[in-house]
């Protein structure tokens, strides 16, 4: 089975994340061929990234210019064609148009399966019921991706199947529950990308606020170009920067995730499946998070993370305060955590979930 995974994102995130673990375990465990696509002006390192687990090709008609262009899906499908592809999985609505007229200009048939990953209304008229029809399976990684994506259209039947499955991460067992080493000091982690949408002020406010306790705070991640000034301007001011380490993006981050106590994720935006919560989830990170988004259906308050209000900088101490004062508080939410993960989110179901939209096309 040869399936082709097309990348929106010329840069590296959580989308090209989830492609690129979704297609090495399919390889590895189903032994299908992954091809991908990505948009002329994609970063070099990324291409190679996924080069490393099939062929990474570029697509020259990508970007708004050709979004709703025939021509455009006309070549996507001799492309496909050419490799005899059996799927196309997208993850963008950029690519929906295109897709969908590939699918019905295709010689060799394929299946089309779209991935929202973003919570936001999805768009109405002709046209789009059209593309729609087109889709064999349309995965919401959250309810409130569903919920919200499929409340324009007053129903879910303008798509053949909806369904939604949780993101996951790859995580054995005997990784995520080896022993932490004894620290002196509790440690907190923010993991991901370091922009103001994720919440880095007030968490900040907040840091500033429980300076009378002791801890050590590691921010991994990219931070994003037009917020770079901002993340200066934070540190500089912070009362608690001789505690900050930036180590910027790691691939390694689960063996610093062994290091540390708690998670932090205290996003402003309406988060529709976060990797990062999942991610300190498996490794049995005590969370704190905001309740945006899709988090309150994935951490129970109290039971195994805390949720707090977003943009709301005392909550957030206060949450911070309740855990770096009560070490028995904080061990027993990151086991819960650990259990919920092992027992909900794993990879292994994850795979066998996204296989079985898979599987009609090796039939």
């Amino acid at each position: 089975m040869t399936i082709a995974y097309y990348i929106a994102s010329p840069t590296w995130g959580g989308g090209e994340q989830y492609v690129f673990d979704l297609a090495r375990h399919m390889k590895a465990q189903y032994d299908v061929q992954p091809f991908f696509l990505l948009p002329a002006h994609s970063d070099a390192a990324m291409i190679a990234r996924f080069a490393q687990i099939g062929e990474a090709a570029v697509f020259p008609y990508a970007g708004k210019i050709w979004r709703f262009s025939p021509f455009a899906g006309r070549q996507l499908a001799k492309l496909l064609d050419a490799r005899h592809t059996d799927i196309l999985h997208i993850n963008s609505r950029q690519i929906y148009f295109l897709a969908a007229w590939a699918k019905r200009h295709a010689n060799h048939p394929f299946r089309l399966i779209a991935t929202q990953h973003l919570a936001r209304p999805a768009k109405t008229g002709a046209l789009w019921r059209w593309i729609y029809r087109q889709i064999d399976n349309l995965i919401c990684v959250s309810q409130l991706v569903r919920e919200t994506y499929l409340r324009p259209l007053k129903s879910d039947t303008c798509f053949q199947d909806v369904h939604v499955v949780y993101n996951s991460v790859p995580v054995r067992r005997e990784e995520a529950t080896a022993q932490k080493p004894d620290a002196t000091l509790p440690r907190l982690l923010f993991h991901g990308r370091i922009c103001r949408e994720k919440g880095i002020e007030p968490l900040f406010q907040a840091l500033s606020q429980v300076k009378d306790l002791p801890f050590r705070i590691t921010f991994a991640g990219k931070i994003a170009a037009e917020d770079q000034a901002l993340w200066e301007r934070l540190l500089t001011a912070s009362p608690v920067r001789d505690r900050i380490d930036y180590i910027g993006f790691r691939e390694d981050i689960r063996s610093l995730m062994r290091t540390c106590d708690i998670g932090v994720s205290p996003s402003l935006a309406r988060e529709a499946g976060s990797l990062s919560l999942i991610e300190d989830l498996s490794m049995g990170l005590a969370i704190i998070t905001s309740s945006s988004g899709s988090q309150p259906e994935i951490i129970q308050h109290g039971h195994n993370g805390l949720l707090c209000p977003p943009n709301d900088p005392q909550a957030l101490a206060d949450a911070l305060r309740s855990l770096l004062t009560d070490p028995e508080l904080m061990k027993r939410l990151g086991q819960q955590a650990q259990k919920d993960f092992f027992a909900h989110y794993t990879y292994e179901a994850f795979l066998e979930s996204m296989y079985h939209f898979y599987a009609p096309a090796a039939c």
